[in-house]
């Protein structure tokens, strides 16, 4: 009786690539991680908030970002009873230059618990809010932003001041571009080397 044929298997050969190759190949899946993960940043970037979560003990903004001081101000306006800090303008801003950016002038009540500190980074931006926070005794606090700082704020805010709770009030910043967004993304992904 005749034997069956077996089927014929086809073995590739292995690939060999030469080291200018398998650079190419590298370079290829880092920037498509890389896109991917940009893809991923913008995708997951908060909407922006309409109207403060109940029990805020205090609002903190960070300068640097079109509607962020002018959004809390507003919300002293509207009667925000707890402190508000303004962190991170120019050294020669004055809290008078802060307070200007509001259509209508803010009265003295309303004014009484702003603070305005300087700071040169969002890292210093977090520590500013650490030694306010203290020093009101606040726990919880929210952080008026725009959308595209929320995710670098809550990174250096979980490295640096672990201990408060915070939500991130996001503000929608004038048509920020692309140029922007892929700056904020590079800072995003080399806060933890440079924490």
């Amino acid at each position: 009786m005749p034997q069956p044929r077996r089927p014929h298997t086809f073995v590739l050969p292995p690939l060999r690539l030469g080291w200018r190759a398998r650079v190419a190949v590298l370079a290829g899946s880092l920037l498509s991680l890389y896109l991917l993960g940009f893809a991923l940043y913008i995708v997951l970037l908060p909407a922006p908030f309409t109207t403060l979560p109940s029990g805020l003990q205090g609002l903190a903004t960070f300068t640097g970002g079109s509607g962020r001081v002018e959004a809390a101000l507003k919300q002293a306006q509207k009667g925000f009873p707890g402190p508000i800090l303004i962190s991170g303008s120019h050294g020669t801003t004055t809290l008078p230059d802060m307070l200007a950016l509001t259509a209508t002038p803010l009265t003295e009540t309303q004014q009484q618990f702003i603070v305005y500190d300087t700071a040169a980074t969002t890292r210093e931006n977090i520590l500013s809010l650490k030694a306010w926070a203290g020093y009101y005794q606040l726990e919880y606090v929210g952080i008026i932003t725009s959308t595209y700082h929320v995710p670098r704020v809550g990174l250096l805010a979980r490295l640096h001041a672990p201990h408060l709770r915070l939500t991130y009030l996001a503000v929608q910043p004038a048509d920020p571009g692309l140029r922007p967004l892929f700056r904020e993304y590079n800072k995003l992904l080399a806060t933890p080397l440079l924490n």
